[in-house]
């Protein structure tokens, strides 16, 4: 019975010794700009001084709250960041992914344990044509960080190619597409994902790669290593994430990934999953839910979000969410929470919303 036990502990261990390279990556980044700056950040994590030097308990949410303090002064940092990152910065998962023989199941190795380098998203991979699609949707908890969780995402992943492919190789043919119009420092995006085409204002933030890369050999490969260090893995960290989500969990994730958009029908649902109608409304149903009660559920945990956490107005908040007037809005959400919307923004303390 104790097995279990040392499994999640190795876990957050592991995730600890990743917090604790990454924080020394990010001292370099800011040693010649602003020393200072290093040490404030820290501070906003509320760390101990004996938490730092033993690098027992410290978590990606530490690592996330310093990273958002530098962020206000230097919108550029994680692009300065993730050039200093080293795959073997990941610990036993970065040795696994190295040695992984082919890009591809190098990409689905981090894929699988991407919750020990963020808890702000998942990641959908998928194929589209001749690319493989890597798009991020935001948790719960991190609603409304869709431009930093877009750089993240993105940057870490267009890192992690570069390091499996090596200097040599050719990288024109991918492309990085960002749900938002480009910020003041758009240099900073297009220096860092060269000679990867960037757009801005597309529907998805998604980084395309062609699908020929998968296959391309990782320049570290070693098929012993491979199998040595993934079973480390897996008996360290656990099985990680199943390679298939479940249905409904990927219809939120789907809406989700829209915001201020309309909401999607059950058919443009079934063909964005790529999945028959039938199939949809079959599995959903398996589950014990439906796309009716799911669109209803994500309406109104980002209405709640946005009241909570915005200064829209209500009216704005209905066209948001699709609703062609307030008033079907109100009703709903009444229905839903049991109270009108108009009363969350006079709760002294708002009950936060649970993460995905």
């Amino acid at each position: 019975m104790r097995q279990p036990e040392m499994e999640i502990q190795s876990r957050f261990q592991e995730e600890s010794q990743i917090v604790v390279k990454w924080l020394a990556r990010f001292h370099q980044c800011l040693q010649d700009q602003s020393p200072r700056l290093f040490e404030e950040a820290i501070a906003r994590t509320r760390l101990s001084n004996e938490q730092l030097r033993s690098g027992e308990g410290l978590t990606q949410e530490h690592f996330d709250a310093a990273m958002d303090f530098v962020r206000r002064r230097f919108p550029d940092i994680i692009f300065r960041f993730m050039r200093e990152l080293d795959l073997h910065d990941l610990g036993m998962l970065g040795y696994a992914v190295l040695s992984c023989p082919t890009v591809g199941k190098g990409l689905s190795l981090m894929a699988r344990y991407l919750e020990l380098t963020s808890d702000r998203y998942t990641e959908d991979h998928f194929v589209e044509g001749d690319f493989h699609i890597i798009r991020p949707a935001s948790t719960w908890r991190h609603l409304g960080e869709d431009e930093s969780i877009a750089e993240d995402c993105l940057c870490g992943n267009w890192q992690a190619v570069r390091l499996m492919l090596g200097p040599e190789s050719d990288y024109h043919g991918a492309h990085a597409r960002f749900a938002y119009p480009p910020p003041p420092h758009l240099d900073a995006y297009r220096a860092y994902f060269e000679p990867c085409k960037v757009h801005f204002d597309a529907e998805h933030t998604e980084l395309r790669i062609p699908l020929s890369w998968l296959e391309r050999p990782v320049t570290t490969a070693n098929a012993m290593v491979s199998d040595v260090t993934s079973s480390i893995c897996e008996r360290l960290l656990g099985p990680g994430r199943t390679t298939r989500v479940d249905t409904a969990r990927a219809v939120r994730r789907l809406l989700l990934s829209r915001p201020g958009k309309r909401m999607l029908r059950l058919e443009e649902a079934a063909e964005e999953l790529r999945m028959s109608t039938a199939q949809l409304r079959k599995r959903l149903y398996r589950a014990g839910t439906s796309y009716k009660s799911i669109v209803l559920e994500v309406r109104m945990k980002l209405a709640r979000h946005y009241l909570e956490s915005t200064h829209l107005s209500i009216q704005e908040i209905a066209y948001l969410l699709d609703y062609s007037q307030p008033g079907p809005f109100s009703r709903a959400f009444k229905k839903y929470f049991g109270h009108p919307p108009n009363s969350v923004r006079k709760e002294p303390q708002p009950t936060p919303s649970p993460a995905l």
